[in-house]
């Protein structure tokens, strides 16, 4: 087969980059189980600088191969990922990960608000790179902390990145100690606005979705991690519907387990219509928008190698062929040159 021309950039929201590592490690398993009792071991086991620095390039080049041009990364060393980012000539969106016990990166959650300001200030006016601020979540950040974070963010101008609303565990555990869906807890909290993205939402009520699209927050959808791990399928549809901005992150190559944003694209309508059993749901042009501009905009991006997010939008929209060999071609059947 004839590869097939693809020139739009492909972006990647959400990922581990490192955790290449730790691919095909504890399969089969929920997100909790993998998570306490076979990641977070390895990951205090293995995780320094130099594990960082090389497996970050290992990711890198896997996406690069795959017609990623921007990624966002959360996780620990991040100047190893600036410099891997810098050297392979990619530009990312790094979040030192930031957690209310120790981490491979830093003692306690201070320290690594510290760690987060000082990579700020270094990377101001970096071509390559951006920092975020990177809270993990909810259940592993308190309420104090969620807000200084954001109080960071607010200071910059930085994106505030975060999971949310990922299991049923969280939602029910949410609920049971704050009343509130996860969604709703950090809307309270104020932590919702344009410079919000929220790593995959797989559980979200009609009320959570009219607040995320009211705030202008971003969803990062992780198909692959999410089915894998047993997680569920995010309404992207209804999301959609609404008018709330939807992305793609592949996750970390631990839980997803390719770097490959197509796939993540495919898979996430393929799950669409048949979950809702209505094949029209996530039209291809929809999806390549998820993939690339929807993209680029939740991680603040306003121009791309010369063309601004609309004339992007307008190649999507003048596409003859409507972009139909989504579903026929592999990452491997297209030619990014």
């Amino acid at each position: 087969m004839k590869k097939q021309k693809f020139s739009l950039p492909l972006v990647n929201c959400h990922t581990h980059g490192a955790m290449v590592a730790f691919r095909g490690l504890a399969e089969d398993l929920a997100l909790q189980e993998w998570l306490e009792n076979h990641i977070w071991p390895k990951e205090r086991e293995h995780v320094k600088p130099s594990f960082v620095y090389k497996n970050t390039k290992k990711a890198i080049q896997e996406m690069q191969r795959n017609g990623i041009k921007v990624f966002s990364d959360m996780y620990f060393f991040e100047d190893e990922v600036a410099r891997a980012a810098r050297e392979l000539k990619i530009h990312a969106l790094i979040g030192e990960g930031l957690l209310d016990f120790p981490t491979p990166g830093a003692k306690n959650f201070d320290v690594g608000l510290k760690i987060t300001e000082s990579l700020i200030k270094k990377y101001k006016n970096d071509d390559w790179v951006k920092v975020a601020v990177a809270p993990h979540s909810i259940y592993t950040v308190s309420k104090k902390n969620l807000i200084k974070a954001k109080n960071l963010a607010n200071k910059y101008g930085a994106i505030y990145h975060i999971h949310l609303a990922e299991t049923k565990k969280e939602i029910e555990d949410c609920k049971k100690t704050h009343g509130l869906t996860p969604t709703q807890y950090l809307d309270k909290l104020g932590m919702l606005d344009k410079k919000t993205i929220l790593a995959h939402c797989v559980f979200l009520n009609d009320e959570d979705i009219k607040i995320i699209k009211k705030r202008g927050a971003k969803i990062i959808h992780c198909p692959l991690s999410n089915a894998k791990l047993g997680s569920g399928i995010a309404p992207i549809s209804k999301i959609m519907k609404e008018g709330a901005s939807v992305a793609l992150g592949t996750d970390g190559a631990a839980s997803s387990n390719r770097m490959d944003i197509w796939e993540a694209g495919k898979i996430a309508a393929l799950l669409q219509k048949a979950k809702h059993n209505d094949p029209t749901l996530l039209p291809v042009k929809e999806v390549i928008k998820m993939m690339t501009i929807n993209g680029l905009e939740a991680l603040g991006f306003t121009n791309f190698e010369g063309k601004t997010l609309k004339e992007l939008e307008e190649e999507i929209e003048k596409e003859e062929n409507n972009f139909d060999y989504l579903y026929s071609h592999n990452i491997e059947q297209l030619d990014f040159k």
